[in-house]
């Protein structure tokens, strides 16, 4: 997985904020990777990554923050025969999608909430913002029938884990076939605080304990029975 610098959201449960500000590189030289850099990485542990269809994951941060970097490591990769993942939150519109999604073969794509309102007081922009996610599942539905995409969905307590929420995601999630997988479910907890402690920054949750195992195993079956496939991250 390569994380990449810069992110479009402020998301309250994020676990790498110090991914979040964007830098200028030639200003961080020392930090700074090219494309060129990323492919010599895979082309050294490409013999690892080669096999059961291994490949290339692009997190941030929010990768399409860089689309034109993404596409020129993803293209390489491909040429290697390295499969090719995006994690994302949605960021832009049909003139960066494009760029990145032809090199494509996964799409993790977070949703923050369905309630427009949920989603903005969590990811920290405007409703219209977070519309986007939604507009780029329906733009890969439409144009990429060959990606196969799962939306990631963090679980917070009394949050994101009610019945409302969960009965429009498993709705959402139907209307995106014949490239939606599953969802992932993402029990939220406190790994990124101590981050935010040494960064001196206010932690967003403080006082929100982690989900409940078990409580996330019934989410997990309440999808189920709605129709829609979902898996449990390791916690």
């Amino acid at each position: 997985t390569v994380f990449l610098q810069g992110c479009s959201k402020r998301c309250k449960f994020c676990s790498n904020p110090e991914t979040q500000c964007i830098i200028d590189p030639f200003k961080c030289p020392e930090v700074a990777m090219s494309d060129r850099d990323v492919v010599g990485v895979l082309k050294k542990y490409e013999h690892f990554l080669s096999p059961n269809d291994g490949g290339v994951t692009f997190s941030g941060g929010e990768p399409l923050l860089q689309p034109t970097f993404v596409k020129s490591v993803f293209e390489k990769a491909k040429d290697m025969g390295l499969t090719t993942c995006l994690d994302t939150s949605g960021h832009g519109n049909p003139r960066i999608w494009s760029k990145v999604l032809p090199q494509t073969d996964y799409v993790m794509l977070c949703i923050k909430g369905m309630d427009l309102k949920l989603a903005s007081f969590i990811s920290g922009v405007s409703e219209e913002n977070n519309k986007r996610a939604r507009e780029l599942a329906k733009y890969i539905r439409d144009n990429y029938k060959n990606i196969k995409l799962s939306l990631r969905w963090v679980l917070m307590k009394d949050t994101t884990d009610t019945d409302k929420e969960l009965k429009a995601l498993a709705s959402f999630a139907k209307e995106l076939s014949p490239v939606f997988t599953h969802v992932e479910l993402l029990p939220y907890h406190v790994l990124g605080k101590e981050k935010y402690e040494m960064m001196n920054l206010e932690y967003p949750l403080e006082g929100m304990e982690p989900y409940d195992y078990q409580d996330a195993v019934e989410v997990k079956e309440k999808l189920e029975s709605m129709g829609v496939q979902a898996i449990l991250a390791d916690h």
